[in-house]
């Protein structure tokens, strides 16, 4: 069995992740760190800004059909991992990859305010920028309730840390610390 974790940027999946992979030593593969090395090593802002969105959507979900046969492991998705771009450039809801991600395992939502996450990504120059066609707030406000839709189960973050996180999704998963 898989744990894949999705929610928005800044939520805290790569935290809870390896808390989770520390309490249940199941291994942890980043989507992320994959489009990385996938890219030759580029920085995902600078592979955006190369090869624009879509590809980026694409190499999502290349990534997720090499990981269709994986077991035991712990999938933390990037924020956009549920999403595509459709012929005008227009983020739209991907099924191919809410179906892959079904296949591969139990998607937890790890959740958190609005505010909150404008708050925790402010200024990271780490991630690509994804104000220049519309503010993070209005994206923010259009995937919420598609993590939500997707999920097996959701775990807002908020007043909690990060090893309690973990712990509860054990426990839902009937799964015990080790």
């Amino acid at each position: 069995m898989n744990i894949i974790l999705i929610g928005a940027r800044g939520a805290g999946k790569s935290k809870v992740s390896r808390s989770l992979s520390k309490q249940s030593e199941i291994p942890v593969v980043s989507t992320d760190s994959v489009a990385v090395y996938e890219a030759g090593g580029i920085p995902i802002p600078e592979f955006v800004e190369k090869n624009g969105w879509k590809v980026f959507r694409d190499l999502e979900f290349s990534i997720l059909q090499k990981l269709e046969t994986a077991n035991g492991i712990i999938l933390d998705c990037g924020g956009g991992i549920l999403f595509d771009l459709d012929e005008s450039g227009n983020e739209i809801v991907s099924q191919r990859k809410m179906e892959l991600l079904r296949k591969i395992g139990r998607i937890v939502y790890l959740e958190r305010g609005i505010e909150e996450l404008i708050e925790k990504v402010k200024g990271d120059k780490t991630r690509p920028d994804l104000s220049k066609v519309t503010s993070y707030r209005h994206i923010l406000e259009r995937r919420l309730p598609i993590y939500q839709e997707v999920a097996h189960f959701k775990l807002n973050l908020s007043k909690i840390s990060k090893e309690e996180a973990a712990e509860r999704i054990l426990d839902w998963l009937g799964l015990k610390s080790k």
